[in-house]
C-alpha cells in the first residue's frame, strides 16, 4: 500500500538528496529499484541541486521517475550545441518524441553511472561482494589495535573510539597432579586451576549523550549492535577483548551512594562523574559475556570522575 504522505514529503525536499541517501531510502520503503526511471532535466541554465524531481505513479508496483540534472539533455550534456537547438526549433511533438529517443540511452546512463558510486550495492558489478565479504576481513589482523578501532568506528560513528593493550589474567583448567607414574590424588588436588597472564585488547566506545540518533538509549543500542555486527566478525578470532562504553551525559540516573546526589543538576563545586558501563569481556573465538537475557550482553556500571 502507497505512502501518499511520504511521497509528499519526499517531493518537497527531494533537492536536498544525493542519489546513494535517495536509493536506500526508496529500497527501505519496498521500491522496487529495477523499476526507477532516469531522466535528465531538460534545461539550458546551470542548477545547484543534483536531483530535481521525483514522481511516483499510480501503477501496482509503482514505477518512480527521478529527474536530475546531468544527463544527455542538461546543460552539461556531452551531445552538440546544434542538437539542442534543433530540438528547440521542432514543433512541439517531434520535440517530444527526440526527447523520448535520448531518453532510453539517457536511462541507461545514468542508471549505469548511479550504480558506479558505490558497486558493492549492485550485484551485477560486483557479484558475491557480500558473501565475500568474511574472507576479505580475514586478510587483516582483526586482533591489531589499528583494525578494532577501524571496525568499532565503523559500527559507532556517532562515538569516539580508543582501544590498547591489556594484560588479563585468565584461568586455565589445570590437570591432576603426577609424580613420575604415582598421581597424586584422584583429581585436581593442588587446585582446579592456574592464573596465567594473557595479552589482550580493551576497547573504550565514549558517548556524548546518553541517546542514539532515534531515541533509544545507548545502554540497550550499543549491546546490541556488538552483539549483532562485531562478534560475528571475530567467529575465527581467538584473543581475549574488553569492551567499556563511556557516557559523558551529566543527566545520567541517580544513585544512592556515597558522593551521589538526587537531582539533575549536581551541587555546585561537585565534579562531573562518567559512566562507565562493561558492554563485553570474554575470549573472541568463544563470545560467552555475561548475558542478562541470553542475547544481549550485560551492561555493568561503574562510576569513573572525569
Amino acid at each position: 500500500m502507497r505512502d501518499l504522505s511520504f511521497e509528499q514529503r519526499l517531493r518537497e525536499r527531494i533537492r536536498g538528496f544525493d542519489m546513494p541517501a535517495l536509493l536506500v531510502l526508496l529500497k527501505h520503503k519496498k521500491y522496487a529499484l529495477e523499476l526507477i526511471e532516469y531522466r535528465s532535466h531538460r534545461t539550458l541554465v546551470h542548477q545547484s541541486h543534483l536531483v530535481h524531481d521525483i514522481q511516483f505513479s499510480d501503477e501496482s508496483p509503482s514505477r518512480v521517475i527521478i529527474t536530475v540534472n546531468i544527463g544527455l539533455l542538461s546543460v552539461q550534456s556531452p551531445l552538440p550545441t546544434f542538437l539542442h537547438q534543433t530540438m528547440n526549433q521542432l514543433d512541439p511533438l517531434e520535440s517530444e518524441r527526440m526527447e523520448r529517443f535520448l531518453g532510453y540511452f539517457d536511462h541507461e546512463l545514468l542508471r549505469a553511472r548511479f550504480a558506479g558510486l558505490y558497486p558493492e550495492r549492485s550485484a551485477s558489478l560486483l557479484p558475491g561482494w557480500e558473501e565475500a565479504a568474511q574472507n576479505r576481513l580475514s586478510l587483516l589482523s582483526l586482533t591489531s589495535p589499528s583494525t578494532l578501532h577501524w571496525l568499532f568506528a565503523q559500527v559507532f560513528p556517532e562515538a569516539e573510539v580508543s582501544v590498547r593493550r591489556e594484560v588479563r589474567t585468565q584461568a586455565v583448567p589445570a590437570h591432576g597432579s603426577q609424580l613420575g607414574v604415582t598421581a597424586l590424588g584422584d583429581s585436581t588436588a593442588l587446585g582446579g586451576f592456574a592464573s596465567v597472564p594473557t595479552g589482550g585488547m580493551e576497547v573504550t566506545v565514549f558517548f556524548n549523550e546518553s541517546h542514539c540518533g532515534i531515541g533509544t538509549p545507548w545502554a540497550m543500542e550499543a549491546p546490541l549492535r556488538l552483539s549483532h555486527r562485531l562478534l560475528p566478525v571475530f567467529s575465527q578470532s581467538s584473543a581475549p577483548l574488553t569492551a567499556w562504553m563511556v557516557l559523558r551525559d551529566p543527566s545520567g540516573p541517580a544513585r544512592l551512594q556515597p558522593d551521589n546526589y538526587l537531582g539533575y543538576v549536581p551541587l555546585a563545586g561537585t565534579e562531573n562523574l562518567h559512566q562507565r558501563l562493561l558492554l563485553f569481556r570474554g575470549n573472541l573465538a568463544h563470545p560467552t559475556p555475561d548475558t542478562s537475557s541470553g542475547q544481549i550482553p550485560s551492561v555493568s556500571t561503574e562510576q569513573r570522575v572525569a
